[in-house]
């Protein structure tokens, strides 16, 4: 256990560093990973997903991978300070970067932006909901008492939140576990993932209809919640 992660804790479980050599050292620990980084951009209308690639304290900046979505890329690009998130080693982070512009990274696109003057350190049970906007309808095959039926995945959150809306005439009751559950993308591989129905609330759509809106919590392995949101956000290219 690092010096860090003793004082997260012994505390309450936030942590703000100040620490140049700390906060290089959880971020490199993010690259050693290849973990999940977030940010919202265009006043949170749209989520950008990276891993960071490089991080030098003593040049003072990070250079962080381009998101498969050429929007965020953009979004991201014009803003002026960036706050972002990660899930690394049991511990939340986010952290603020400023200056973006592009850069070449192993021959690859990347972004630069200055190094982070501080580092909010977490312990997961206190991380927030960070709910990602919705890029690419998601259908959700789902089978209840032996029925099969298809639904629309329309909110996830980082933690494995999210909402499904389906048909009125469907009831499923608040506690169900909708067993191996198909999230399924126009063009990419489903993903199989159990979901527990938290709540149900009839809601009117825009159209004067009504739907079915679940508060589920999607039920499987760290990576098949990242895989979720990345289908989730993935733009539909031709």
């Amino acid at each position: 256990m690092s010096d860090l992660d003793r004082r997260i804790a012994s505390t309450s479980g936030r942590v703000l560093v100040r620490s140049a050599i700390e906060i290089a050292h959880a971020l490199t620990g993010m690259v050693q990973r290849c973990e999940l980084l977030t940010a919202a951009v265009s006043s949170g209308d749209q989520l950008f997903l990276s891993r960071l690639l490089r991080v030098d304290a003593d040049a003072g900046l990070i250079v962080v991978a381009c998101s498969d979505t050429k929007h965020a890329n953009s979004a991201l690009l014009g803003e002026k300070a960036i706050t972002f998130r990660c899930n690394h080693g049991g511990t939340h982070y986010e952290f603020t970067a400023g200056e973006p512009r592009q850069v070449a990274h192993a021959g690859e696109p990347a972004i630069q932006l200055s190094f982070p003057l501080a580092l909010l350190a977490l312990q997961r049970r206190l991380q927030p909901r960070v709910a990602v906007p919705p890029r690419v309808p998601l259908r959700c095959e789902a089978r209840l008492e032996g029925a099969a039926f298809e639904a629309q995945v329309v909110d996830i959150s980082l933690k494995g939140l999210g909402a499904i809306i389906y048909a009125p005439a469907i009831h499923i009751k608040p506690g169900t576990v909708l067993e191996k559950t198909r999230i399924v993308h126009p063009k990419r591989a489903a993903i199989v993932l159990d979901l527990l129905v938290r709540h149900v609330t009839l809601v009117a759509q825009r159209d004067g209809s009504y739907v079915n809106r679940a508060g589920c919590s999607f039920l499987g392995e760290p990576k098949d919640i990242e895989d979720l949101i990345r289908l989730f956000v993935t733009e539909l290219g031709p």
